[in-house]
């Protein structure tokens, strides 16, 4: 088995540098993963209760490339 290359060795010895140099900084970025899959649990929740409660139908938009008829033409 070779030794790592420096280039990795140097991006892992940053990444433990960063995640261990302050004090609770591994549980403080576990916290924030959890609020948003929180959120995001939440936000699903939310679009399936709205989906259900809005039974009413869309508005149509009508067709701007269409000849107008005489009765567009009366009301305009």
């Amino acid at each position: 088995m070779h030794m790592p290359g420096l280039i990795p060795l140097l991006i892992v010895l940053v990444l433990a540098f960063l995640l261990f140099s302050k004090p609770g900084r591994i549980s403080g970025l576990m916290e924030d993963l959890g609020k948003g899959i929180k959120g995001f649990r939440k936000g699903l929740g939310d679009e399936q209760n709205s989906a259900n409660a809005a039974a009413e139908e869309p508005r149509q938009v009508p067709d701007q490339n269409a000849q107008p008829r005489e009765t567009d033409r009366a009301q305009n």
